[in-house]
């Protein structure tokens, strides 16, 4: 089953719909849904409702969202990123807290968080000075 190459266009709810009906009519037992198909599907929530996309693609609301909630979570640092965002989730209480962290190369990291920090400050602080990203 071919998924479109990242430069190729955009993935719809209707073309992804048509992989998911093409792997259906053609498995021959029931098993597991290819894992090429649930990033296909896991994609869209960028363009569309869970809800739709569960509906369409005749998927468990649930275990899409958890996809989509586990994906939301995992963060890639590139060497030449200026944004990252972490996906934490709303903080339970209003404290603030800004770091700033700048090497004898000129590298520089800023981090704003309000409210419960969900990731470890101090490993982040660490892969940022040991450049293990």
């Amino acid at each position: 089953m071919a998924l479109p190459a990242p430069g190729n266009k955009k993935l719809t709810l209707d073309r992804v719909g048509e992989q998911f009906g093409h792997w259906r009519r053609t498995r021959e037992k029931k098993g597991a849904i290819p894992e090429a198909l649930w990033e296909a599907a896991v994609s869209l929530h960028s363009d569309y409702s869970l809800c739709q996309i569960s509906k369409v693609l005749r998927l468990g609301y649930n275990d899409l969202k958890n996809r989509v909630q586990a994906q939301k979570s995992k963060f890639t640092v590139h060497s030449d990123a200026s944004f990252i965002e972490l996906g934490i989730s709303d903080p339970m209480y209003s404290a603030e807290c800004i770091v700033e962290m700048k090497d004898q190369k000129g590298a520089s990291m800023r981090m704003y968080f309000k409210g419960k920090a969900g990731v470890d400050l101090l490993e982040l602080g660490k892969a940022f000075w040991n450049k293990r990203f």
